[in-house]
């Protein structure tokens, strides 16, 4: 009888844990990797213009986001969670958005302002 009363507990447990994976679905992997603002930024180590993207994160040269959510939006992956942006000391909701164009072109979004950066052949460190 016990064991009968847990079984809903047990199902709604399973549901929630579900939801939650659902929630925090990782990137494409398409979209992994380092990325430069222009060609220099993937060859030049003192080029801050380098951009991480992982499964549930990006870090650019002096501002990061860690994601909670990713969802499709209009087109684009939409990642949403705690950021810190250029300057800040403390970190914030926020989203980024990011459109893969070609194997080799991902713009990303931050704040309303879009810009496509290019795959870079042989990761150097963001920051």
């Amino acid at each position: 009888m016990i064991r009968l009363a847990l079984a809903p507990l047990l199902l709604a447990a399973g549901l929630a844990a579900a939801s939650a994976a659902e929630a925090i679905r990782p990137l494409p992997p398409a979209m992994v990797g380092t990325w430069g603002y222009e060609g220099r930024s993937c060859t030049e180590e003192t080029d801050d213009g380098r951009v991480e993207v992982k499964p549930r994160e990006v870090t650019f040269f002096a501002a990061f986001c860690r994601f909670s959510r990713i969802r499709v939006e209009r087109g684009a992956i939409v990642g949403s969670g705690r950021c810190r942006g250029e300057g800040e000391t403390q970190v914030d909701q926020g989203d980024v958005s990011f459109r893969q164009i070609s194997p080799t072109r991902l713009e990303i979004n931050v704040q309303n302002s879009p810009h496509i950066y290019q795959r870079c052949d042989r990761p150097l460190p963001v920051r």
